[in-house]
């Protein structure tokens, strides 16, 4: 007779030493192994998706604090975040005062990506889980 197939896998091992014997008692589940490397993949998605709207938000603070653009900080904050906001500028006006600027393209691209990643996370959840979940126990009776 033929076991059918299972997401998850019981079974014992017996194990001595020195000391005696140790009997363990172990279950493979296949589907909460999945569902880890989905939440593992998703969290780097979102620390990823995370670090790009924090440099986003870094920017906007230092435009409205009028920071110094020579200086090697802001400039790298500027330099590194300017590709990713290439694309919303000119979406709406910038206003400025007195030095200060509130770059509300940068807020809507941080809107944008938000929902990016949020989209993106939702896909991979939609795929990547699977759509039956089984688990079987045998017993053997004599």
């Amino acid at each position: 007779m033929s076991r059918p197939p299972s997401d998850k896998q019981d079974y014992t091992e017996v194990r001595r030493n020195e000391s005696g014997e140790y009997v363990e008692q172990i279950t493979e589940d296949a589907v909460a192994e999945r569902m880890i490397l989905i939440g593992k993949i998703n969290g780097i998605i979102w620390l990823l998706f995370g670090i790009l709207e924090a440099l986003i938000g870094m920017r906007v603070i230092l435009k409205l604090l009028a920071a110094n653009p020579v200086n090697g900080f802001v400039n790298f904050v500027y330099d590194i975040t300017y590709p990713f906001l290439a694309a919303f500028f000119g979406i709406v006006g910038t206003p400025t005062s007195n030095g200060s600027v509130l770059e509300i393209s940068s807020l809507i691209a941080m809107l944008v990506y938000l929902f990016i990643a949020w989209v993106i996370t939702s896909l991979v959840r939609l795929i990547m889980t699977p759509s039956k979940v089984k688990s079987t126990k045998i017993y053997r009776r004599s």
